[in-house]
């Protein structure tokens, strides 16, 4: 005979999961985040389609209309001449510089806000918040005439803007993670001769991986689709991926040449898709873990 666990003499039963009641209020919520997805899904589906087709088959037959053959050549067209291949090494030198140099500073900064008291720490905190909310419509204007005066073009003016606008928003997230860390191991290098640097280097910025890597590639996927600053403040030979786009789109009007473009939309997308599908695990454990503990 048998006896099961919860049958046993002070056996602790197991809790059950409490069920979800539903209503129609989460009914409509999944609904109509059901409907989203499908439609972003369709969206991504007809790109994906057009950019397989050849111009005259694009224009003759209907939009939906599955190609008659795959043509994969129009990818190579537009990563060699329609130089999205360019474009592409440009977004990744402005991208990967302005997120690993802003998340740098950035990671000084709040590592002397959350674990350096002094007089005027939650001004500076405030100071980077107010920072985080000017709206960049205010600022390209003396932005642009101030890189002018300093003689700076090209990429350089933009890998620093880059910098400049991602440190309020990673000083604040950083700051967070932080100071949900354990002071014990700072106090035990700190006794051991350690510097404040040294303790920072080699002790505290080790266990901060987790918000360092999710305020990177949350920099990173802003910056791969920035437009704006990058229409003023590069050219057409060292554009970037939205801004390549731009100019693809307008000499498509001219020339239809439309299959190109939408091959070139995939080129830009698809980077993007597989960094969050295969890190969104590590974004969200960052975030969350700096915001709930800090």
């Amino acid at each position: 005979m048998t006896t099961t666990a919860t049958s046993m003499p002070g056996a602790t039963p197991k809790p059950s999961r409490p069920k979800r009641k539903w209503s129609w209020s989460h009914f409509f919520i999944y609904f109509v985040l059901s409907l989203v997805s499908l439609f972003t899904v369709l969206a991504f589906f007809w790109v994906i389609m057009i950019s397989l087709k050849t111009t005259p088959e694009f224009l003759t037959t209907s939009p939906w209309a599955l190609p008659e053959k795959l043509h994969f050549e129009n990818y190579l067209t537009a990563w060699k001449k329609a130089r999205i291949g360019s474009y592409f090494g440009n977004s990744m030198i402005a991208s990967f510089a302005g997120a690993g140099i802003s998340v740098m500073i950035s990671a000084l900064a709040a590592y002397v806000l959350a674990r350096v008291p002094f007089r005027f720490n939650d001004a500076f905190g405030i100071y980077f918040l107010v920072g985080y909310m000017v709206p960049l419509m205010l600022t390209f204007i003396p932005l642009y005439f101030m890189m002018q005066s300093f003689g700076m073009s090209g990429m350089i003016p933009l890998i620093l803007l880059y910098v400049a606008s991602g440190v309020p928003f990673n000083t604040f997230i950083l700051r967070g993670f932080f100071e949900s860390l354990p002071s014990e191991l700072e106090e035990a290098a700190v006794m051991d001769g350690a510097s404040p640097f040294r303790a920072f280097w080699q002790i505290m910025l080790p266990l901060s991986w987790p918000g360092l890597i999710s305020a990177f590639l949350i920099n990173f996927m802003s910056l791969w689709n920035e437009f704006f600053l990058a229409l003023i403040f590069l050219k057409k030979e060292n554009a970037t991926l939205p801004l390549g786009l731009f100019y693809m789109a307008q000499r498509a009007e001219y020339t239809a040449q439309w299959t190109d473009l939408f091959a070139g939309m995939i080129i830009t997308t698809v980077p993007i898709l597989i960094i969050f599908a295969l890190l969104q695990k590590q974004i969200t454990t960052g975030l969350t873990e700096g915001a709930l503990k800090g």
